[in-house]
């Protein structure tokens, strides 16, 4: 790994764990277990583990570093402050869908410019999760901020491209 990728995976481990110290806050602060809060705080949580032992697999020692200690009480400031001020539960929800878009454009960041194939489809897979979790905190807070799928689903519509994808395609025969 390169330094400017040890950086963007740091970034990208302070942003799920910000994410999930909201996603928790807010959802001890309603009383109630919201089942996306907590969806959302697993899957933040999946993505700072991914990313953590992405870290502590680099050859050099001081790249292996966990998050500080002053990091991770930042973080629950800030996620105790958002659930005191949020009056109700959609601007709870809004303030949990900022966050989690911020986490989601440094997740497609790092999924573009991963080398490691494996990692690569690990992190498309929590990227995927993230999405799913977005779509759903947008019909919950009606923000109207439409998110499609990262690739059509079996039965999806192609419109204009389907008739080109059907038939003999030369390059795959084998």
């Amino acid at each position: 790994m390169l330094d400017p990728e040890v950086a963007r995976l740091r970034r990208l481990r302070s942003a799920a764990l910000l994410a999930r110290e909201i996603a928790r806050m807010l959802d001890s602060a309603r009383g109630a277990t919201e089942p996306l809060l907590e969806r959302a705080a697993c899957a933040s949580w999946r993505i700072a583990r991914l990313v953590s032992g992405r870290l502590r697999n680099h050859p050099y020692e001081r790249y292996q570093s966990d998050p500080g200690v002053l990091s991770l009480a930042r973080n629950r400031v800030w996620a105790w402050y958002l659930s005191a001020t949020s009056r109700d539960r959609r601007a709870a929800l809004r303030a949990l869908e900022a966050r989690l878009d911020a986490l989601a454009k440094q997740l497609d960041d790092t999924v573009a410019l991963a080398w490691s194939s494996d990692f690569s489809d690990a992190m498309r897979r929590a990227q995927a999760e993230i999405h799913a979790i977005l779509e759903a905190l947008a019909q919950e807070t009606r923000s109207g901020v439409a998110r499609g799928p990262l690739v059509p689903h079996a039965g999806a519509d192609l419109g204009e491209l389907a008739p080109a994808l059907e038939g003999d395609w030369p390059y795959l025969a084998f």
